[in-house]
């Protein structure tokens, strides 16, 4: 599903209205070796406006990473700050360092929402090459192998914004 925009929040150079709309967000939960995990999956469709390249889009994705202070596969992965903002039980937002504004997530599901509203890890993962719209779990598990293996995804660990942060409340 593609992002959406939220409130503007700041400044970050190369992340555009047009980037945040036209990326691909998946979220699912998935048990590993460390517990359980909330994954956060973002990639860009191929290209398909004029002017836009694989070359371009792939920019505008180390932009999002820069902001969003994500690393390479090969790095030990490290949080990125808390960045989740839960919006009920099924929504949510992910806030970019600097940015005008926030990544509103498709519905993340119940699930997902009260497993990261209790503390689960998120762990953000962001495709630097085209993933397809509607890309079903099989072929999204084949574009992250891929992508971890040829140096293509970034990554960095997240959680929810504690609510008293929010709005200005000592935790």
């Amino acid at each position: 599903m593609n992002g959406t925009l939220a409130e503007p929040s700041g400044r970050a150079s190369g992340v555009t209205p047009g980037l945040l709309c036209s990326v691909v967000v998946s979220t699912w939960v998935e048990d590993t070796a460390a517990g359980p995990v909330a994954f956060l999956l973002i990639g860009h469709p191929p290209a398909r406006r004029q002017g836009e390249t694989a070359e371009s889009i792939e920019q505008q994705m180390l932009g999002l990473s820069a902001a969003l202070d994500l690393t390479e596969p090969c790095e030990t992965l490290r949080h990125v700050g808390n960045r989740v903002i839960l919006l009920g039980a099924s929504g949510a937002l992910l806030t970019i360092a600097g940015a005008p504004y926030s990544l509103r997530l498709p519905p993340v599901g119940a699930e997902w929402s009260r497993m990261v509203s209790e503390g689960t890890p998120v762990c953000i993962l962001l495709g630097l090459d085209p993933i397809p719209p509607h890309t079903d779990e099989r072929a999204t598990q084949e574009y992250l192998g891929h992508g971890l293996s040829h140096n293509r995804i970034r990554m960095g660990a997240t959680a929810a914004v504690d609510r008293r942060e929010s709005v200005g409340l000592a935790p």
